[in-house]
């Protein structure tokens, strides 16, 4: 388990009266908890900007959210985010801030990196692409015929596809229809040439979104896409090549108009990017204006983080609910579950803040980790996810918690048939996941004796509701934000750097030599006895001799 030297410099008091707390509660259900309390359905919420969030169902008293408390104290939790949103080196590994927070920041606010004020170049920036993305809104921007630049194909993977794709998707319902923007991160080939197929090059511009500029999976699908855009318009094709890049001068040598490039800085991580120039296509299919609502929800959630007290602060509750689960009650996984068709992203965009931020075994002083660290995150939408997984959820073995997300006004609702039904759904089985049935409730319903054990609901399911009024671009700003913020809050607490991902290097390297003996004859392989064996008889199939 996590520290319990007594220290309050680790938390050590902090994380041992959380495990006495656990002991002492054992055996006390949902179903106690709620028939105790009559007020803590409305008692155990919080408010946070436009989404109530609903942590009444989770395995958590008036004590527990105390201690909670004293554990972000003693392990200084809102003096972290406080660093980390004044631009100080908060990524220890790599040596830089993680100010993803200054990119939604007000025009005129002042956040300092080693004394220089960040935020005109942010302003710049986003100036220039709401210029870019009002005239091609506008028929003005055109390529090298002349003809307007009608779609948009963004290469990018990670945190460079998830978060623009996501965002692009949920907010479909506002986007212009004369714009078509699309995405490709996978490096197989079969997924950029099906998005390439019924373009036409002289329409299309591509934006190529690599921090560094040399992420293998992107610039093999830039190469790709810059060949198809040159065996139809010729050489010259700098008016239909944009990149979002922290590598200006590389994006140059590739052929892309300075005016067409668009800066990353090198402190905002990946995974954190969505409201940085990768979001171009989404602003251009949405508009500047609704691109930068979203990006006003964004800073609603990070004042809130930043100023209100631990237990009335969402994300920090949820941050911390994830460190109670996973390190004092043994929970391995937590489930998304958007109950909105436009959200079907936002699960494996949340897989990768969560997964790659917290999936670490070393504290960011290059120690062992005490304990376990962040979950294993996954998920659909509902009600697509009752039908596919949530028989687990209701009588697996293990207990795992879910979010349930819902909106009270729909997007769409064709001949008011569905929204209230889909609500339904989402409010019923928050209830069903909490208090089951029993066998004698099971029995009394009419349930045949030998379906009994079959038809009993054990509950005592953990969720959390967060509830908005609609899908709109500020209300998904806030659902970002509050996502990014529970797992840097997990981060801190558990010690270890949510904003590096060293964890993805060792196959990339690796496969850049395995990708030139697949191509040429390697001679004697020098990997272990799996490894050239699949090397083999993979050149065997290609054709190649063995």
């Amino acid at each position: 388990m996590f520290p319990v030297t007594g220290s309050d410099t680790n938390g050590g008091n902090a994380w041992a009266a959380l495990e006495r707390h656990r002991d002492e509660r054992a055996g006390t259900s949902l179903r106690d908890l709620f028939d105790a309390d009559a007020d803590r359905g409305e008692r155990l919420a919080v408010t946070v900007g436009d989404l109530w969030v609903d942590y009444s169902k989770q395995p958590v008293t008036d004590e527990t959210i105390s201690l909670l408390a004293d554990l972000a104290v003693q392990l200084d939790l809102p003096g972290f985010v406080d660093r980390m949103m004044a631009g100080e080196r908060v990524n220890t590994t790599e040596d830089r801030p993680a100010l993803h927070t200054a990119l939604r920041s007000p025009a005129g606010t002042r956040v300092l990196v080693d004394g220089t004020d960040v935020m005109p170049r942010v302003t710049e920036t986003l100036d220039r692409m709401a210029e870019v993305a009002d005239s091609l809104r506008s028929g003005q921007l055109t390529g090298v015929t002349g003809r307007p630049i009608t779609s948009i194909v963004s290469l990018g993977i990670g945190g460079s596809h998830l978060g623009p794709a996501m965002a692009t998707s949920a907010l479909t319902h506002l986007a212009d229809p004369t714009i078509d923007v699309r995405f490709a991160s996978n490096l197989d080939g079969a997924e950029i040439s099906t998005v390439l197929a019924d373009l036409d090059p002289a329409t299309t511009l591509v934006l190529i979104c690599s921090k560094t500029f040399t992420t293998m999976e992107t610039m093999v699908a830039a190469e790709t896409a810059r060949a198809w855009l040159v065996d139809d318009l010729g050489s010259d094709v700098s008016a239909h090549l944009a990149a979002a890049t922290a590598a200006t001068d590389l994006a140059e040598k590739f052929g892309i108009s300075p005016d067409l490039t668009f800066a990353l800085p090198d402190w905002v991580g990946g995974r954190f990017s969505l409201p940085s120039a990768v979001g171009l296509g989404l602003m251009a299919a949405i508009g500047p204006d609704a691109f930068r609502e979203m990006l006003a929800g964004m800073h609603l959630v990070d004042d809130h983080l930043a100023s209100a007290p631990v237990h009335s602060n969402g994300p920090m509750l949820l941050g911390l609910f994830d460190v109670w689960h996973r390190t004092i009650l043994g929970t391995s996984s937590l489930a998304v579950v958007p109950y909105s068709s436009q959200l079907d992203g936002f699960a494996p965009w949340f897989q990768q803040v969560s997964m790659e931020s917290l999936g670490k075994r070393v504290t960011a002083g290059g120690g062992p980790v005490a304990g376990p660290t962040g979950p294993v995150v996954w998920g659909s939408t509902g009600t697509d996810g009752q039908h596919a997984f949530f028989q687990m959820l209701h009588q697996g073995t293990e207990p795992i918690p879910v979010d349930l997300i819902g909106f009270a006004r729909p997007t769409a609702d064709p001949y008011m048939a569905h929204h209230g039904r889909l609500m339904a759904n989402l409010f019923a089985q928050a209830e069903a996941l909490a208090f089951g049935m029993s066998a004698e409730e099971a029995a009394a319903a009419g349930t045949p004796s030998r379906l009994v054990a079959h038809r009993t609901f054990p509950g005592n399911r953990p969720s959390t509701t967060i509830l908005a009024p609609e899908l709109t671009p500020s209300v998904l700003g806030q659902l970002v934000a509050l996502y990014e913020h529970r797992t840097v809050v997990a981060g801190a607490a558990w010690g270890i750097n949510p904003f590096d991902q060293w964890g993805v290097e060792l196959g990339k390297t690796l496969a850049v030599r395995i990708a030139d003996e697949l191509a040429d004859d390697p001679g004697d392989l020098a990997h272990d006895s799996s490894t050239n064996s699949l090397i083999s008889r993979y050149r065997q199939l290609r054709g190649h001799s063995a």
